[in-house]
């Protein structure tokens, strides 16, 4: 019986050395039945012609200016946007393809990421031991720590990661599986739809994980799967305040959509403590640009200024 067909997405945008040293792992899997599809976010010319040379050479099975002397031919594609739609919108266009294409399996692969050769196939094999199963995700080493997935809290402009070790294991309900490496089935896709693309940047793998759980899927963490993850290498370009903005923003958002009565109802109160703790420090001169970007994520939120964040 052949197995499940998995569509491996990589969303660049810049870095194609990152992109390139993923895909190089990646190529190395020992899953029999997967293609790989790098979506390029809009990136600089420079960098999206390095990606394409990179797979041209690949599909000629010949090595590339950044691959290995033995690399063997894999099923690749390369898909273009004209405008940087964010880390949702990007891999929204990838399983859209992948879709029409007769994916049963996204892996959605962040491409400062590597892949350990057997992380595809004990993913699979979990994912096919139970029809309940909808998102799977591998322990993830960040260099100082290895997590196993994440935990929600409310009322906090972060979300964070989850260093307890485990064998296969149903996550709580509030945990989800951080989105450098989730593989998503394809029944999932069908049944809740895409990837909320109001977020732009963070917070959209929590969001989907939560819906997913809401259609009665669960969430497994297979730590036999392993994925090497360079945190932040791309989003380190964006700058730190714009980062928190998006991290403020988005952090109403998700609560405002998935939080409980309680969370729902204490959110105007969570934003007026942020904007007073804020003022203060802009009175006092302290960190003046780091403050104008929450108040800015704050407001955003309530001026409904979704998505990509322009400046």
């Amino acid at each position: 019986m052949s197995k499940p067909k998995v569509v491996i997405i990589i969303l660049q945008y810049n870095n194609s050395q990152d992109t390139i040293r993923c895909l190089n792992s990646v190529k190395e899997l020992d899953y029999p039945n997967y293609n790989i599809l790098v979506v390029d976010n809009a990136s600089s010319l420079h960098y999206l012609n390095s990606t394409r040379l990179f797979i041209e050479n690949e599909k000629k099975g010949k090595p590339a200016t950044y691959g290995s002397t033995d690399s063997p031919s894999k099923d690749y594609s390369l898909l273009t946007t004209h405008y940087n739609s964010g880390y949702a919108g990007g891999n929204n266009l990838g399983i859209k393809k992948a879709l029409k294409n007769g994916a049963d399996y996204f892996f959605i692969l962040n491409p400062d990421t590597t892949v350990e050769k057997n992380s595809l196939t004990n993913l699979v094999e979990v994912g096919e031991s139970d029809p309940q199963i909808g998102i799977l995700g591998p322990k993830i080493n960040e260099g100082n720590r290895t997590i196993y997935g994440g935990k929600i809290e409310w009322l906090k402009p972060k979300l964070q990661h989850s260093e307890l070790p485990t064998t296969n294991y149903q996550l709580p309900t509030t945990f989800y599986i951080p989105g450098a490496a989730m593989l998503i089935k394809k029944e999932v896709i069908k049944k809740i739809g895409l990837l909320d693309e109001r977020y732009f940047l963070y917070f959209e793998d929590a969001d989907y994980c939560v819906l997913a759980r809401k259609a009665d899927y669960e969430l497994v963490i297979v730590p036999e799967a392993r994925v090497d993850h360079a945190v932040s290498t791309s989003t380190n370009q964006l700058g730190s305040a714009l980062l928190l903005r998006y991290h403020f923003r988005n952090a109403h958002l998700f609560n405002l959509k998935n939080g409980p009565w309680y969370v729902k109802l204490a959110l105007p109160f969570w934003s007026f403590f942020i904007i007073i703790k804020q003022l203060i420090k802009l009175a006092l001169g302290r960190n003046t640009q780091i403050s104008k970007a929450i108040l800015s994520g704050v407001l955003d939120f309530y001026k409904n200024n979704l998505g990509k964040i322009e400046t």
